[in-house]
């Protein structure tokens, strides 16, 4: 099985930002012991931008992990800080440092 990757874009709405932040280390916490996730991360960028990047064992923990409770409960709680939808895209990765795929 190969390795896959999900990157993303994500704009919180105007003073959303400790709220947001909030919700993404929860999301972390409960992902953190997931079956088949590797890296799991939330970065913020300039202003109200943050993005995403995880590196799961399949394709099959990625979908897992989408359909499980932490993601439900996630979507529920930062779908309302959101400024606009999230841009997410599925990846598989091709040459890396830090991790072998």
């Amino acid at each position: 099985m190969s390795k896959v990757t999900m990157i993303g874009k994500i704009m919180c709405q105007d003073g959303q930002g400790e709220a947001m932040e909030a919700v993404f280390a929860d999301m972390a916490e409960a992902c953190k012991d997931e079956s088949g996730t590797e890296i799991y991360t939330y970065l913020r960028g300039e202003e109200n931008t943050y993005w995403f990047f995880a590196l799961m064992s399949s394709q099959e923990a990625m979908q897992s992990h989408g359909q499980g409770d932490a993601m439900k409960q996630a979507m529920a709680a930062f779908g309302p800080l959101m400024a606009s939808p999230p841009e997410m895209s599925v990846t598989s990765p091709v040459a890396a440092n830090g991790f072998d795929f």
